[in-house]
């Protein structure tokens, strides 16, 4: 992989004998003169077999969950455009993963560029689009009237698009400022730096959303339940406390198995280059060469969760299950 401090442009000879190199590296291999680990290694058989299964297990799935929520009337309420919101970034993050393959296993130069442009973007924006929908059921739960009269569908996608326009537009900017010479296909550690505090920050932020959310309900369960003293109301009110919960656990631990880890172990790694690497000139017998192999299959929970979503949103929502039932049993009237 080119040297993010090489100063000649990247020809597409010594693009591609920079490529053959790249595919030559194993996890473990050292640190070049820049101080930084040619990134991301290549694909070995274990990612290549994540990449592939999520690809085609996960996009049949988003694209089937996405169909659903257009075709059906409804299910075009905030809630669930917010989940199409997520449902893209999903398949963006597969697209990602093709382009990755395309880049490191058929040596193409363009695709290898892409990708060192895109690379943390399909994550940021699916974070920021779980952060937006965790965000849309607190003020549904808290101010109840001014979402019912407020919040519509097209306000909604006007606020993801403007996000999303802003995530990409901060991402790409170190590259059209040329802060950061676009020569080669390596991932300049200082991106990784950004996009590792901007996962950390919007992964705790959703858990914390999620949290609060969850006190609010149950206060607002807890109150209701003073006021009703059937049992069939408190049956009722136990069953919607146990639904919270559930939701709670969902959210916060897809959150914990897939986004915290990749952080967690990616500021190792920063820990690393900063401060250890300097006093280790051999890295292999070091817990530095840990953190280098574990990091690249990490990612691979990044793709893991786009595939999660859909599976999870398919389980917990009675609406979908319900317009799903009704297209299977009258696909002549997909509206009804």
């Amino acid at each position: 992989m080119a040297n993010h401090a090489e100063e000649d442009t990247l020809s597409p000879e010594s693009a591609s004998e920079k490529l053959v190199g790249v595919n030559n590296i194993t996890t473990s291999s050292s640190w070049n003169q820049t101080g930084y680990e040619s990134y991301p290694p290549s694909l070995d058989g274990i990612r290549q077999f994540i990449h592939l299964a999520c690809i085609w297990i996960g996009s049949p799935l988003n694209v089937m969950v996405a169909s659903v929520i257009i075709r059906q009337r409804r299910l075009r309420n905030p809630r669930n455009t917010f989940w199409l919101g997520v449902i893209f970034c999903n398949l963006l993050a597969f697209a990602n993963a093709v382009i990755e393959y395309i880049a490191f296993e058929q040596l193409n130069v363009t695709a290898c560029l892409i990708f060192r442009i895109t690379a943390g973007i399909p994550y940021t924006l699916l974070l920021v689009n779980l952060l937006l929908a965790t965000l849309d059921r607190w003020v549904a739960l808290t101010y109840p009237l001014f979402h019912r009269e407020t919040i519509t569908v097209k306000l909604v996608l006007v606020v993801q698009i403007c996000f999303c326009t802003v995530v990409i537009l901060l991402s790409t900017l170190p590259y059209w400022t040329k802060m950061i010479p676009l020569m080669g296909c390596g991932v300049d550690p200082r991106v990784l730096e950004w996009t590792t505090i901007v996962f950390l920050s919007l992964t705790l932020l959703s858990i914390m959303a999620q949290v609060q959310i969850y006190c609010r309900a149950r206060t607002c369960l807890r109150r209701d339940l003073t006021h009703h003293l059937f049992n069939h109301h408190q049956h009722r009110i136990n069953r919607l406390e146990l639904e919270a919960t559930v939701t709670l656990v969902c959210g916060v631990m897809s959150l914990c198995l897939f986004s915290l880890p990749y952080s967690a172990i990616s500021m190792g790694d920063w820990i690393c280059r900063r401060y250890l690497h300097p006093f280790s000139p051999i890295p292999h017998h070091n817990w530095c060469s840990a953190v280098q192999f574990t990091l690249p299959y990490l990612r691979e929970l990044f793709l893991i969760h786009s595939v999660y979503n859909p599976i999870m949103y398919m389980i917990r929502s009675r609406e979908f299950t319900n317009a799903l039932r009704s297209i299977i049993t009258c696909p002549e009237s997909p509206k009804a």
